[in-house]
């Protein structure tokens, strides 16, 4: 049978305090009956990756793959929160990972053209929000002219939305989410949303800095879940 090479990679990597290191890794290596360099790039990955399973996934097959980046990482965040039961979100904390959003979206506007495949079903999701945020205003008399406010500024953007797509601004959605974020963090329409939102931007600024402050808030949010 003709054996199969493994795709390995090499790096140097030099070490200040090789002899303590070496000696850890050979106990552990022989503890558990595992090649060193398997030590060492186990411990590297979970000092690196986040410890709850989905948030782990996301950050190895979508923020870090090859084809993957920002974008195919906040779709991926939203669309798996969004699947929650009786029209409830997974998670409802997930504000940070919407503000970084909105703050990315600020860098990197894209103009749409009114023939993006999502932009239909973005705008079913947006009449929806404007109906939760109507309703909203009616069952909460306190907050009933902030909700009010929020749901014809939405309606506005719908609007415009289905009339004139080459002029809306995606930053604006996220801010009618983050105005009403307590009417709508628990709601698995809100994510839906979200998750087109991303996908209908394609010009998402993928640097190191982005990616490693998006890597340090899936784990700190992440680190409140449980596997």
């Amino acid at each position: 049978m003709a054996r199969v090479k493994a795709n390995i990679e090499k790096k140097l990597i030099s070490f200040t305090k090789l002899h303590l290191i070496d000696k850890l890794v050979k106990d552990e290596a022989t503890v558990e009956n595992r090649s060193e360099s398997a030590i060492i790039e186990n411990r590297l990955l979970n000092s690196f990756l986040p410890e709850e399973i989905s948030a782990r996934y996301w950050v190895e097959n979508c923020l870090y793959a090859e084809d993957g980046g920002i974008g195919k990482t906040l779709e991926a965040i939203f669309s798996s929160n969004a699947a929650g039961t009786n029209w409830e979100a997974v998670h409802d904390n997930l504000l940070p990972i919407v503000k970084f959003a909105k703050t990315q979206e600020s860098l990197c506007w894209t103009k749409p053209n009114g023939n993006e495949n999502e932009l239909p079903h973005f705008c079913t999701q947006l009449d929806s929000i404007c109906l939760r945020l109507e309703d909203l205003a009616q069952k909460n008399p306190d907050k009933k002219i902030e909700y009010g406010n929020e749901a014809k500024w939405a309606r506005e953007l719908l609007k415009e939305a289905r009339e004139e797509p080459q002029f809306i601004r995606h930053i604006n959605f996220y801010q009618i989410v983050l105005n009403s974020w307590d009417g709508l963090k628990n709601w698995s329409i809100t994510y839906r949303l979200l998750a087109d939102l991303a996908v209908l931007e394609s010009g998402w600024k993928d640097t190191p800095e982005a990616r490693n402050e998006l890597l340090k808030i899936i784990k700190q949010v992440s680190s409140e879940w449980t596997n």
